[in-house]
Parts: C-alpha cells; structure tokens; sequence
C-alpha cells in the first residue's frame, strides 16, 4: 500500500464501480451512494445480521468470507449461499419491502465489509429513475443467479441421496 493510503481510502468510486450491483453507475451517482457508507471489520465468527432484524443497510464484501444461512425450524440451519469474492453484496432486503433480513449473515473468516444505508439507496433511487432501473435490474439478476445456484445445489444433494435402480 502507498504510504498516506488508508485501507478506507481504497474504497472509492472506482472501486464501487467494479462491483456486481454498482457496475455501470456514474462517479457522481458513485460519490452519492458512498456519502452514507462506512468500512466495517467482523472477526471470525462475528454474526453481522440475523434472519429477521430489520434490514438497515447493504453490505458488499471487501475481504474475507461471509456465509449466509436460513433457520428452517429443524436442528440444523440450511446454507444459502457463500460469500467470498470481493465486491459481492450481501443485505439486499435493505431495498426491498418488508426490510428484513432473510438470512442470517456470518464470518468464516475475519472480513471487511462496506456498509451503506440502506435507507439512503432507496432515496437516491427514487430521486434518481435512471439509476433506479439499473439497480434494480442488476439486484433481479444477482437474486436470479443465486436462486440458480441454490436448485443446483438442491439438485446434486437430491441426486446423492435417490436410490439406485437397476
């Protein structure tokens, strides 16, 4: 890191542009969303949200692994997804109604997140169509493309466990 460089200072409008919900937004619009965010570390272990709170903000991942699970009533949580690549987002229900987590959020490995209000988002995009759209077509898609991976994983653990017929 350049000398004078803070960790926080790499967290930018470049930087939130490269990430999978911001890609394609202006550095105006960047600066703006930024303006409400803050750099928060979890150790491992370190629950971030539980399924259920109300969901105040965003969280896209910096560092570290965060594992996303949902209490199904029985003994056991059911993994949703893993959170590993750096500008992932994670809160979503942040931007929509009802405003509740629907997953519990926690560290598997010590993490750095980017936290941004959600209550400002929403906000914006309503000050903003344009950029509305863009989010949300991008949020359909990341929500899509995880309901994908999560049927493909139901899919193999089906398969695991059918019987055999000769």
């Amino acid at each position: 890191m350049e000398p004078g460089v803070t960790e926080e200072k790499m967290v930018n409008a470049g930087w939130l542009k490269k990430t999978e919900l911001f890609r394609g937004l202006g550095e105006s619009q960047l600066n703006i969303i930024l303006s409400h965010s803050s750099v928060e570390s979890f150790p491992e272990g370190k629950t971030i949200f539980h399924q259920g709170d109300e969901a105040v903000g965003l969280y896209i991942l910096i560092e570290g692994v965060v594992d996303l699970t949902v209490k199904t009533g029985e003994k056991i949580d059911f993994m949703t997804s893993t959170i590993d690549k750096e500008g992932a987002i994670f809160g979503m229900p942040s931007l929509l109604e009802p405003f509740r987590y629907n997953v519990t959020a926690m560290c598997l490995k010590p993490s750095k997140v980017l936290f941004i209000e959600g209550d400002h988002i929403r906000k914006y995009i309503e000050q903003d169509a344009k950029m509305g759209i863009e989010i949300m077509k991008k949020l359909a898609s990341i929500y899509f493309n995880r309901l994908n991976e999560m049927r493909e994983g139901v899919s193999k653990l089906i398969k695991m466990f059918k019987p055999k017929v000769p």
